[in-house]
């Protein structure tokens, strides 16, 4: 009997192990299958300041990452910048080049604009398919000094909010609990406070005060039928508020660390769910870094995780009960250990205006004395309007970017490292945590139709095509997208089952006017609606409310004069843009077989004697007064059956005979494509492409249903001004330098040797200055570096 009943026991423990073992199995292959299918982007922008003035620049520099490693991300082409308003409008916007998981550009602020916070925010076409939150968002302050006038710094509102966040998510009676919370005025900063939990009685239960940026802790063990309230005090006023409510029957979670550099899990339950299992489930960044399953006994479960098994920056804990629900989730923060360190050296610490300054540059890593690295560096004037950036790539990688909302003084956390930093950071994480997917989503998971793809070659346009009449959604009819002019663009596809088309470009730069055709003319009964590149979901994030202090007047008024004398002086400068690459040149069909310049040619009356005489891989025939083109197959020797692809400045022409009918004058080149090509969803025999001098002629034979419509193409890079001043005669040029920006250098390489060098002049303002560089490594380490240093005196 006691051998079969010891055979029966282990017999059961061992399939309840199995059954265990494989519901842990089946969350980390979930977990993996969601992941491998939904690649996260994340990109940081560095900014030259973060105050501006109507009529300033903002230069920025654009990191695009991998969410899990951090490592440079070679998948998207084209990124989204924008400047977000308080009312959550976008009032500027551009598209920038991304080459390797890096792209610069730069916004000037118009006249137009009013004073206030904004959001400067940044994405991709494929972060468009997450949710907003996914989204770069940075708070900038704009200035207009000829609309308005500066305040006497007063807040707009005395108004507060507190909020309450149970560690783990909720509150269960009869269960202690770590409850946090944040209180925060009216522009969204917290405030300090004190106060009281008091029961619907009015029994004080428990004392609570704010421990840094509004942010603080309590204990409270709620019981059944009972009304929570806090009662808040601050400097000025005094406020209630009930606590949220709590359930008979749950879960709550517990995280504290151990001296012995463990994390301990407290799961605490209900009667009910007694003997039940728990699973705790950990990932960094989408990376499991560990998976245990527990039994409720004497009402807890108690995990122990070592801190060394996780990543760095912010890991999720997560317990699921024994039917795979999850029902607690908390946040835990470990400072990272690997740390690219920037070094930057001035030649002085004391310059005079118009003097030369000279930095030297050097990176490191922990396992390496020096290290090749991707910086960003810039140097600006430190006043009361411009103080020292609050964050920078290594606090938003490592915390901010996996936190909701904007966080208050980002750099505090990671500047910091003693026991009430550790403490804030825990604070920050129970009031401002959340995560990145549903878990629903995970459990439900089919292979996903993504709605926004990478923009992996260039910019992509997207549309639906319609049937005029009815309205209906048209399947399978082909259109061309053209850019005209003399470096043209263009792109051919067909629409889906639901109407939808994707033309993709290698480059589209300014804004362009775009022709949209069907690609046979006999659809011309179809309509093509462009959609909004642009996104149009916004995060919970709102720019805090705006107050000028009257301290502020002198120098702003300093910082308008010289805005506006810059501007005057220097406007062409200012505003000049880099020469394009010669990649951007080359057309869509890559280099012609056959490139025929007329003026090396005698020059003929008409196009019929041009064609025939000089352009010797294409046939012309004549029938039914009409004029047909053939282009001879390079490979065979032969002419094609089929007629070409004839274009004229990159726009379709339809009937040769408008290419006949031109004056030959007016036509520079002609290239000829001498094969079969692939463009989009359409195959063509061969290429016939002829371009003018001026790039326009192909407007004049535009098709009468062409639809035409403006597109916002990417930015062309801008050069930053910097004036040298190397001789005396330059140095003592009467041309005032009001920059308080000296240097924006968005590519500033070290070498294998980790070493770099700049050099750049200061204006005639006198002042502090900082010097602040950003960047990352091949191996996705990211570094910050601020310095100082002095002009003295006055031109």
């Amino acid at each position: 009997m006691k051998r079969c009943f010891g055979l029966t026991f282990f017999l059961l423990s061992s399939r309840l192990l199995i059954a265990q073992d494989q519901l842990a199995d089946n969350l980390k292959q979930q977990f993996y299958n969601y992941q491998s299918n939904a690649l996260q982007e994340k990109l940081f922008v560095h900014t030259d300041k973060t105050f501006y003035l109507a009529g300033e620049t903002i230069w920025f520099k654009i990191y695009a990452v991998d969410e899990s490693f951090h490592k440079p991300l070679d998948l998207s082409r084209v990124a989204y910048v924008e400047i977000i308003s308080r009312e959550t409008k976008p009032v500027l916007h551009t598209k920038i080049s991304m080459k390797a998981g890096y792209g610069n550009g730069s916004i000037t602020i118009p006249g137009s604009l009013s004073t206030g916070n904004y959001l400067l925010r940044a994405y991709t076409s494929w972060m468009k398919n997450f949710p907003a939150d996914y989204f770069y968002e940075q708070p900038i302050s704009i200035v207009n000094t000829l609309k308005g006038k500066a305040s006497d710094g007063q807040p707009l509102t005395s108004m507060a909010t507190i909020q309450f966040f149970p560690e783990g998510g909720n509150l269960v009676d009869g269960l202690p609990s770590k409850i946090a919370f944040k209180v925060t005025g009216e522009s969204g900063s917290g405030l300090d406070c004190e106060g009281a939990i008091i029961n619907q009685k009015k029994d004080t239960i428990t004392r609570f005060h704010s421990f840094h940026n509004g942010m603080g802790t309590f204990q409270l063990e709620p019981q059944k039928n009972n009304t929570y309230y806090a009662v808040v005090k601050l400097e000025d006023s005094t406020f209630m508020q009930k606590l949220p409510g709590s359930y008979d029957q749950g879960f709550t979670l517990g995280l504290s660390q151990t001296e012995t550099e463990k994390i301990k899990v407290t799961v605490q339950a209900t009667t009910v769910f007694l003997n039940t299992d728990v699973y705790l489930f950990v990932h960094t960044r989408h990376l499991i870094k560990n998976v245990q399953v527990n039994q409720i006994r004497n009402g807890e479960a108690v995990f122990y995780v070592d801190k060394s098994v996780l990543g760095d920056g912010i890991s999720t804990f997560t317990i699921f009960n024994a039917s795979r629900q999850p029902v607690c989730e908390r946040l835990f923060y470990k400072r990272p250990k690997e740390h690219m360190l920037i070094r930057s050296k001035t030649d002085k610490l004391v310059y005079e205006p118009r003097k030369e300054v000279v930095v030297d540059i050097s990176t490191s890593d922990e396992l390496h004395p020096s290290c090749p690295a991707n910086l960003s560096m810039s140097v600006f004037m430190l006043d009361s309007l411009q103080s020292l950036p609050k964050e920078n790539i290594v606090s938003y990688l490592f915390l901010t970017s996996d936190l909701r909302g904007t966080v208050e003084s980002p750099d505090y956390y990671i500047a910091h490292t003693d026991v009430e930093s550790d403490q804030a950071i825990d604070n920050l994480l129970l009031t401002q945590g959340w995560r990145r997917f549903k878990w629903d989503d995970l459990f439900k998971y089919r292979h996903p139709d993504f709605e926004f793809l990478p923009e992996i070659e260039g910019p992509v346009v997207n549309g639906r095509v319609e049937d005029k009449n009815t309205g209906a959604a048209a399947k399978g009819i082909p259109f061309y997208l053209s850019v005209p002019g003399t470096h043209f663009g263009f792109s051919s596809a067909t629409s889906k089952a639901d109407g939808t088309i994707r033309f993709t470009f290698q480059n589209i730069y300014k804004t362009n006017i775009i022709v949209l055709q069907a690609a046979n003319q006999k659809d011309s009964n179809y309509r093509l609606d462009i959609s909004n590149a642009y996104a149009d979901k916004f995060s919970t994030t709102v720019a805090g409310a705006s107050a000028i202090p009257k301290k502020w007047e002198s120098d702003l008024l300093k910082r308008s004069i010289s805005t506006q004398v810059e501007n005057t002086y220097n406007f062409g400068i200012r505003h000049s843009y880099l020469p394009g690459s010669v990649s951007d040149s080359i057309p869509f069909y890559g280099r012609p077989d056959r490139l025929y310049h007329l003026e090396d040619y005698t020059r003929f009356v008409t196009m019929e004697e041009v064609m025939r005489e000089f352009v010797e891989d294409v046939r012309i025939r004549k029938e039914d007064d009409k004029f047909r083109f053939r282009v001879r197959n390079l490979l065979f020797n032969i002419y094609f059956e089929d007629g070409p692809l004839i274009l004229l400045d990159g726009l379709p022409v339809f009937d040769a005979s408008k290419i006949i009918a031109l004056d030959p004058l007016k036509i520079n080149n002609i290239e000829v494509v001498s094969r079969r090509f692939f463009t989009g969803s359409s195959i063509v025999d061969g290429i016939v492409s002829v371009k003018s001098y001026s790039g326009e002629l192909g407007a004049t034979q535009l098709d009468p249903n062409a639809i035409l419509f403006e597109y916002d193409g990417l930015q062309q890079e801008r050069e930053f001004y910097s004036p040298a001043y190397i001789n005396k005669d330059q140095e003592n040029s009467p041309i005032p330098d009001f920059r308080n920006v000296l240097l924006w250098s968005p590519y500033v390489m070290t070498d294998k040797n980790g070493k770099s060098r700049l050099s750049f002049f200061t204006s005639d303002l006198a002042g502090k200055f900082a010097v602040v560089i950003e960047g990352i490594s091949p191996d996705g380490i990211p570094g910050v570096s601020v310095s100082t240093f002095e002009v003295r005196g006055s031109k």
